[in-house]
């Protein structure tokens, strides 16, 4: 029975905000306009509907480089906040309205407005000559900004060097969802039988989250037979049949919307596994092993790519796009890429608390099979901690 987490919230959102504001300090950033979900939540602990406000621009925050933020919510979502320390104001939106430019403008003079109560530089009455650190803007929005007069620059160099070392409490929610991410691959493991169809296989994953307070599936990474290669298929309706592989990517938002990466590959049934599945899965293990052991706090990344097990040429391919990548409240910086391919943060080093996914995707192309294995971990002085140690296949290494 997994026990309630004990993450105090008010700290975990305060180690937050702490952090994004120093990084906006750093780079003389003075305020951030956040509309992207996991950027909202970072700052200010506020989700509600996050798939839909991820693709409607109905929730945002301005967080000043010194103080308290404001977050323009939907009004009718607005009491669901009252306990948050920001300021919880309507957001004007501009989106489901006949005269979208006349909406986004009052958007526009209502950000102004609350940038010059938050103390940012102002040029000409009326309009702010400030920058302004945007993540991601809607065109009408966009356009009623810059008739303001407001300069918009890109947020991701202070948002990325915010969250990609993990707080405390993150840390402590970062356990807490891997024991629901083990016990969710326990029961995808036991319903894997000869005849489940995959999209069945999504269900056990769904029903197992949301029972324990996860929040949702970002992807239907579940793939049985020929459906495993190449990778990137989603589920279906079909049945798995004896001797099938079938792989699982979870893609879990869990509690309090951290997202969890974690791969594995299972043989349906009794049958044996063929040659080429023991080639691909063996393969995979051995490289997951390995590469783990290279990832260590102060080793760069051009060490980590120097020094990572080579996989045969033949699944080459259709690798993963990395090797590593970042992971919080969604897939993140920083990622490591795979020797030959361009690593443009060669010089950067691996810290004590990040969260990384390291994975990997073996499928010869044109072949039946393909196997799909990743780890999420945390950096720790000692080296790494597996989020999620759920266990091999073992029929497929024997």
């Amino acid at each position: 029975m997994l026990m309630e987490d004990s993450v105090d919230r008010a700290r975990l959102r305060r180690g937050r905000l702490q952090r994004l504001q120093a990084a906006m300090r750093a780079r003389d950033v003075e305020a951030c306009l956040l509309f992207n979900e996991p950027n909202v939540r970072y700052a200010t602990g506020a989700s509600a509907m996050p798939i839909w406000s991820n693709t409607t621009f109905v929730r945002c925050a301005l967080v000043p480089a010194e103080g308290r933020a404001i977050l323009f919510e939907h009004p009718n979502s607005m009491h669901l906040f009252r306990g948050i320390e920001a300021d919880v104001r309507p957001m004007h939106a501009w989106e489901f309205y006949d005269e979208t430019a006349a909406h986004a403008a009052i958007f526009a003079k209502e950000t102004t407005a609350a940038l010059r109560e938050l103390g940012v530089a102002s040029g000409r009455p009326g309009v702010s000559s400030g920058q302004l650190a945007v993540d991601r803007l809607g065109t009408p929005g966009f356009l009623a900004l810059q008739r303001e007069g407001i300069a918009i620059v890109d947020s991701a160099p202070v948002t990325t060097a915010a969250r990609e070392i993990k707080t405390p409490g993150e840390i402590a929610l970062l356990e807490y969802n891997g024991a629901i991410l083990m016990e969710m691959l326990a029961n995808f493991e036991r319903a894997v039988t000869p005849g489940v169809r995959e999209r069945e296989l999504l269900a056990v994953l769904a029903d197992t989250l949301l029972r324990h307070g996860g929040e949702h599936l970002a992807t239907s990474t579940v793939c049985s037979g020929p459906n495993t290669n190449p990778w990137r298929a989603e589920a279906t309706a079909r049945a798995a049949e004896p001797g099938d592989l079938v792989y699982v990517d979870t893609d879990a938002v869990g509690v309090e919307g951290y997202f969890f990466c974690v791969s594995r590959t299972f043989l349906c049934g009794d049958r044996p596994p063929t040659p080429a599945q023991r080639e691909a899965y063996g393969t995979a293990h051995d490289w997951l092993l390995a590469m783990r052991e290279l990832m260590r706090p102060g080793v760069t990344f051009r060490d980590l790519a120097a020094k990572a097990p080579r996989l045969p040429r033949k699944f080459m391919p259709q690798r993963y796009e990395v090797m590593i990548h970042g992971i919080g409240l969604e897939e993140e910086s920083p990622s490591v890429a795979y020797p030959d391919d361009p690593q443009p943060n060669a010089d950067r080093v691996l810290q004590e608390n990040m969260a990384l996914v390291v994975e990997l995707y073996c499928g010869e192309v044109g072949a039946r099979d393909g196997v799909k294995l990743g780890d999420q971990v945390v950096v720790t002085s000692k080296g790494l901690k597996v989020l999620v140690p759920y266990p091999w296949c073992e029929a497929l290494l024997r």
